[in-house]
């Protein structure tokens, strides 16, 4: 067998290689230091910052393990945040995860906050119900009476036998007028 000679020499070519490209970006760690804290109709949740976060999202239930699948999510908000609009005496359970371009972190751990009702303000009440008839809170002929007594009267004059008021409301009232 016979062997051939060898080729000519080929065009001289240069190649560079690349740089090695950043590592993409990591998702985030999942939020710490997650409190709730309830307010009237409404709960107050706050964290600790996490680096290289973007946005937030809170997964909320009125069922404790709340999960990112089970829970209700708020998207894109910030710390500390304001969730209202809640039914009063109601307990809400909370997780809270980080999010940035390169994804979303896992569930902080639960956290829970209770609301409680909002204020009955018994001056607007007053003037509402009773002004017309009893005159300005600061002048009415009605200070001092108790919340036993303004429920019967409610009760048994035939004028006032058409006013709805609840007994936190009389309360609120008898309230506004010592």
């Amino acid at each position: 067998m016979k062997r051939a000679g060898e080729s000519a020499a080929s065009v001289q070519v240069a190649a560079t290689t690349l740089s090695a490209s950043p590592p993409p970006p990591a998702v985030p760690a999942a939020p710490t230091g997650v409190t709730a804290t309830g307010g009237a109709n409404q709960a107050t949740l706050s964290w600790s910052a996490v680096s290289g976060a973007t946005s937030y999202n809170v997964y909320w239930s009125t069922t404790s393990g709340v999960t990112t699948t089970t829970g209700t999510r708020i998207a894109g908000v910030t710390s500390p945040f304001v969730h209202t609009g809640l039914s009063a005496g109601t307990a809400y359970f909370y997780v809270v995860t980080a999010a940035s371009s390169a994804g979303e972190s896992g569930p902080s751990v639960q956290t829970t906050a209770t609301t409680t009702a909002a204020a009955i303000n018994g001056a607007a009440l007053y003037a509402a119900n009773c002004q017309g008839c009893h005159g300005t809170l600061a002048t009415s002929s009605k200070r001092t009476r108790t919340a036993s007594q303004i429920a019967s009267a409610i009760a048994n004059v035939g004028s006032m036998t058409g006013i709805n008021l609840t007994p936190a409301q009389i309360t609120a009232i008898a309230a506004a007028l010592l």
